[in-house]
């Protein structure tokens, strides 16, 4: 597997998306509460390191997977930066305590992720 295929592919790591979930709910909490240095240290600390030790491990078994392969068929660069832009406008949300930011903030990472949902599929491929 390719170093960009592995960094697609520890993406899907059930435990790569608890703890993005998990640091995004609890980092959201404490931006709300106006805890800026534990939010902020929520926010950035957790889903490097827990991306530092799946890209240690064996992630074969997750390529070929729905999900694998849904990640190295749909997720260019443009998504994960937008998945990226989205932490910020949630975190931006807990902060200013605007419940709308926060709702638009989580639709831009469904959008991230959903990019082979939303793709046009070129001429002469099946749905």
């Amino acid at each position: 597997m390719t170093p960009k295929e592995r960094y697609l592919v520890h993406q899907i790591h059930p435990a790569k998306l608890a703890t993005d979930v998990g640091a995004s709910l609890v980092s959201t909490v404490l931006l709300w509460r106006h805890r800026r240095l534990a939010g902020l240290a929520v926010l950035v600390v957790p889903a490097p390191v827990a991306s530092a030790l799946l890209l240690r491990g064996d992630l074969g078994r997750w390529r070929d997977t729905a999900a694998g392969r849904y990640v190295l068929g749909h997720m260019p660069s443009s998504m994960q930066a937008l998945r990226v832009v989205s932490a910020v406008v949630t975190a931006v949300g807990g902060w200013q305590r605007r419940p709308g930011v926060l709702v638009c903030g989580h639709t831009l990472t469904v959008v991230g992720w959903s990019h082979g949902l939303l793709a046009r599929r070129p001429p002469g491929r099946p749905s």
